[in-house]
């Protein structure tokens, strides 16, 4: 990656986080009739933003040159998804929270999502192969 591009940065974070959540909600699917099973979630799109604002704040006040973002030093690149049981609803009498609708929904919107975000990182490279080859 470049040093300096916290597009990318955002947009793979972006990617971490669609991908834990997509886990989450097929083990949610897969335990639908487990008795006493509680959904998971998978939390990101808050800390990612916390995160952006933190790096724009820090490479606004010149204080992230490039050598920190080699190392490693952006906020971004450091933000992890958060993964939650969610125990506070009981749904059926056998103790478990999952829907399994609802769950297929929120699977569709996320694999929607996802795949929102590929095909902005593959027009991200694409701009970079015609900033390096110049076509």
């Amino acid at each position: 990656m470049f040093p300096d591009d916290l597009t990318t940065e955002v947009l793979t974070a972006s990617l971490r986080g669609h991908d834990a959540r997509n886990a989450a909600l097929v083990n949610n699917i897969a335990n639908a009739e487990t008795p006493g099973y509680k959904r998971i979630d998978v939390q990101f799109e808050s800390a990612l933003a916390e995160a952006v604002q933190s790096d724009r704040e820090r490479i606004r006040r010149g204080s992230m040159g490039e050598s920190s973002f080699l190392a490693g030093a952006g906020e971004v690149e450091g933000s992890a998804p958060s993964v939650r049981s969610v125990g506070t609803t009981t749904m059926r009498v056998d103790g478990s929270n999952v829907d399994a609708d609802d769950e297929m929904a929120q699977l569709s919107a996320n694999q929607l999502a996802h795949q929102t975000v590929v095909s902005l990182l593959d027009k991200r490279f694409s701009q970079f192969r015609t900033a390096i080859t110049g076509r």
